[in-house]
């Protein structure tokens, strides 16, 4: 990782340990995705790295209770809520470390687009891509069993049906893991 992704990932990591249990396990996953992504030749790595490393940030600042709401109305303020707070964390690490406004508002932009289907920039679908890859890594899938009380079984084929891919390298990737987690 390079030094000013460094010193990104040492601001970011307070938040990131106060969301929710298995954040950081995902954060690091999707980090993971998007240097598997960016090196196949697509992507703004230096847009896509801080967005992937803040991306989640805002859940350090949503209720717990809303965190675990298992209403569909409040999973989605949960949602809003953590994109929202995600966008401000985003803003006031970037800014602390020198980066100009117009590249912390293009983070900003991506950020606030990692849950939201069908963006047409490539930045914001990498993002998405890459969210939606971590979950096929050991690491993350063996948080998600554990935190979803799931069998492995169960756990790919949601996955297999519900992640949903942009690019063709994170489907290759993610169809290649999951295969893993199989076996």
């Amino acid at each position: 990782m390079k030094k000013q992704y460094k010193k990104i990932w040492q601001l970011a990591l307070p938040h990131i340990k106060a969301g929710r249990e298995k954040d950081l396990t995902h954060v690091k996953g999707v980090v993971k995705a998007m240097e598997m992504i960016i090196k196949s030749g697509i992507g703004e790595e230096d847009l896509l790295v801080p967005a992937a490393i803040l991306h989640d940030t805002g859940w350090s600042r949503v209720p717990k209770k809303l965190q675990t709401a298992n209403d569909k109305k409040g999973r989605i303020k949960a949602l809003k809520l953590h994109i929202k707070y995600s966008a401000e964390i985003a803003s006031e690490v970037l800014s602390r470390i020198g980066y100009e406004i117009k590249r912390i508002n293009k983070i900003i932009e991506i950020i606030r687009a990692h849950k939201f289907h069908n963006p047409r920039n490539i930045n914001k679908r990498i993002m998405i891509d890459a969210d939606a890859l971590s979950d096929s890594f050991k690491e993350q899938f063996e948080c998600d069993l554990n935190y979803y009380k799931s069998d492995r079984l169960s756990m790919c084929n949601f996955r297999k049906k519900n992640n949903k891919f942009y690019t063709k390298v994170a489907k290759s990737i993610f169809n290649k893991e999951i295969e893993k987690r199989l076996k």
